[in-house]
């Protein structure tokens, strides 16, 4: 029998920090219509904005992932594990991500098999 993890999603709130610049840099674009630096400024935000949300959203995602996998396998009593590309993104779901640790002083390698509704099996390759 193979364990199984639930891994908790990444929550998109902190985007709405990026929407809230791109929002204010479209008021002062708009506001600054007499004053030339304001909406320069505007101009700014508005390009600002997006960008900060593309960086964000590849970033936070990827390191809450990576941290909610690292604490399921230590809580089943794995040390140390490391995970590798694996399968990706496939048809819009997760695909297997492969996992090297260390479990009673021995080296095993295998994958996380995603189950849906956030569960992914833990299996071991022989």
């Amino acid at each position: 029998m193979h364990p199984v993890v639930v891994l908790d999603p990444w929550s998109p709130w902190p985007l709405a920090f990026p929407a809230a610049v791109l929002v204010l840099g479209a008021v002062l674009a708009i506001a600054g219509r007499e004053r030339r630096w304001v909406r320069e400024i505007g101009y700014v935000l508005v390009v600002a904005g997006p960008l900060a949300a593309a960086a964000m959203l590849g970033f936070l995602s990827g390191t809450w992932d990576q941290a909610q996998r690292f604490d399921a396998m230590i809580e089943l009593g794995y040390e140390t594990p490391t995970f590798s590309g694996g399968e990706g993104i496939v048809g819009g779901t997760p695909g297997a991500i492969d996992f090297a640790a260390t479990r009673d002083g021995e080296r095993v390698e295998g994958q996380l098999v995603p189950l849906g509704d956030a569960q992914w099996q833990v299996v071991e390759a022989p």
